[in-house]
């Protein structure tokens, strides 16, 4: 994953779309996390707590 472009989406609350290692794709806005290692994505589903690391790739739209 290109963690700094990551970082760069986040800090300008771009709409992703997230692939996750389990299979898993998401799509919502990101925003840093209470913890240093994580993220919050918030979906029309709801907002989900997630680490770093289980992203395989993601994508603007």
């Amino acid at each position: 994953m290109q963690t700094l472009k990551f970082q760069q989406a986040i800090a300008e609350g771009t709409l992703l779309e997230i692939h996750l290692i389990s299979g898993e794709t998401y799509r919502g806005i990101c925003k840093k996390g209470k913890l240093a290692d994580s993220f919050e994505l918030k979906t029309d589903k709801g907002l989900l707590s997630l680490p770093y690391w289980t992203i395989k790739r993601f994508k603007k739209i």
